[in-house]
C-alpha cells in the first residue's frame, strides 16, 4: 500500500523536495514489491491482508472508469452499468495461489449477499485459463479479463489480489491488498449498505 500523502495542519498537502521525493518513491517501490511477494510469491503463510483507511462517505472519490471485456465475450463490462448498487470489485489471476483461497469466500459472499454485486478482473492471465478457473470453482458472478492490466492499474492494483469496495454511488469506499475473507466482506457489505462503522480485522 502507498504511504499516506503528508498534510499540514488544516489538512493541506504539502509538497516534499525532490530528495524527499526519491526517498518516498524507494519506500513505495519496496512496499509494492513486498505486497507482490506476499500475495502471489508463493507463500502460503503470508495470506492475510491489509485495507487503506476507510473513508466517510463525505471524503469518497469516484472510482475510475472500468472497460474491460467479459470472460464469457458476451461484451464489455463497467461500472456504470451497477449504478446503484454496492460493488465488490476483486482483481484476481488464475495463477494467483491467494487468489484461489479467497475465491470461495467470495463465492459465498455473492450468494448470501445479493444486495452487494460481486465482480472479477482477471489480471495479466491467459483467458483460457481464467476460464478453466471460474468454471473448475463455478464462480457464479460476473467475470472479466484485463490481459494488460492497464484498467487494474488506475485502482492501485500493484499485486494480486485486490479488493476494491465501490458504494451504490460509484465512489471508492477503501481498497483491501492481499486475500481478503468473508468475514472482511461481510464488514464492508455491512458499511456500504447500512452505514456501519465496524473496522475489517487486520
Amino acid at each position: 500500500m502507498a504511504p499516506a500523502r503528508p498534510s499540514g495542519s488544516h489538512g493541506e498537502a504539502v509538497l516534499a523536495s525532490k530528495p524527499m521525493r526519491r526517498t518516498f518513491g524507494l519506500i513505495a517501490a519496496v512496499l509494492v514489491v513486498a505486497v507482490v511477494v506476499a500475495a502471489c510469491g508463493g507463500d502460503d503463510e503470508a495470506s492475510s491482508g491489509f485495507a487503506q483507511a476507510v473513508d466517510a462517505p463525505s471524503d469518497r472519490r469516484d472510482a475510475p472508469e472500468l472497460s474491460v471485456p467479459r470472460l464469457d465475450g458476451s461484451g464489455d463490462l463497467t461500472l456504470e452499468e451497477f449504478a446503484g448498487t454496492p460493488v465488490v470489485l476483486n482483481f484476481w489471476a488464475s495463477w494467483c495461489g491467494p487468489c484461489r483461497t479467497e475465491t470461495p469466500a467470495l463465492i459465498e459472499f455473492a450468494n448470501e449477499r445479493p444486495e452487494v454485486k460481486v465482480v472479477g478482473v482477471a489480471v495479466d492471465d491467459d483467458p483460457d485459463d481464467s476460464r478453466r478457473f471460474a468454471e473448475e470453482l463455478d464462480i457464479p458472478y460476473d467475470l472479466a479479463t484485463d490481459r494488460q492490466g492497464g484498467q487494474a492499474a488506475r485502482f492501485q492494483v500493484q499485486g494480486l489480489p485486490v479488493t476494491v469496495i465501490v458504494d451504490a454511488d460509484g465512489r471508492v469506499v477503501t481498497t483491501w491488498f492481499g486475500e481478503i475473507t468473508r468475514e472482511d466482506l461481510d464488514l464492508f457489505a455491512d458499511q456500504v449498505t447500512t452505514g456501519g462503522s465496524g473496522q475489517p480485522q487486520q
